[in-house]
């Protein structure tokens, strides 16, 4: 069993087979760790919260991998509980939000090699929330989409259509789709509703 190929192995047969083998859960894990990841630091929590909602993820795959209706889907079905544990984290740290003391001090270098303003700052800020405002204004799967592509751009598309339960063959569209989408709602926040 060691030589099993398991690469090559179609999504819903290796679920079926983590049911009862580690070894097989770990190359499931494997496979979608990296789609998991980028979703996890598109919510740029912190360090330690990202692995806690990584390994939330983690843990509710083992806890409900009999429950998962359809096997070839589990990505998508990780997906939505990789949102949802992001959300959750993010509550939860919200509640206590603590300041590095090391990290106050320190100044951040920009892409001409000085360091950037509170200006330049505060600009970059407000551009990723509204970007990820924006993400979070889709619904599924283009937020994953988004999120894929924002974090890990050029993916290939068997590994975005396995993640998200899209056809292959639909995933160019989708992401054309998602892009427009996007644009739209960036210039339509930017210019309050009204056509620039």
């Amino acid at each position: 069993m060691s030589d099993q190929p398991w690469a090559e192995m179609a999504t819903g047969e290796l679920v079926k087979r983590a049911l009862d083998d580690a070894v097989a859960l770990e190359h499931l894990i494997a496979r979608f760790a990296r789609r998991v990841r980028s979703v996890v630091r598109f919510y740029g929590m912190s360090v330690h919260d990202a692995q806690d909602a990584e390994q939330t993820v983690w843990l509710g795959l083992w806890q409900h991998l009999a429950a998962i209706r359809t096997p070839e889907h589990v990505g998508a079905w990780l997906a939505a509980a990789t949102h949802n544990a992001c959300r959750k984290q993010l509550r939860l740290a919200r509640r206590l939000a603590l300041a590095d003391p090391v990290h106050l001090d320190a100044f951040d270098v920009g892409a001409s090699g000085q360091a950037r303003t509170p200006e330049e700052h505060l600009l970059a800020a407000e551009r990723r929330r509204r970007v990820r405002a924006a993400i979070l204004e889709l619904g599924e799967p283009d937020r994953t989409i988004a999120v894929l592509e924002l974090c890990g751009p050029r993916s290939p598309a068997a590994s975005v259509a396995d993640f998200t339960g899209l056809p292959i063959a639909e995933v160019p569209n989708a992401r054309r789709r998602v892009r427009r989408r996007l644009r739209r709602l960036l210039i339509d926040e930017q210019h309050g509703g009204e056509c620039p």
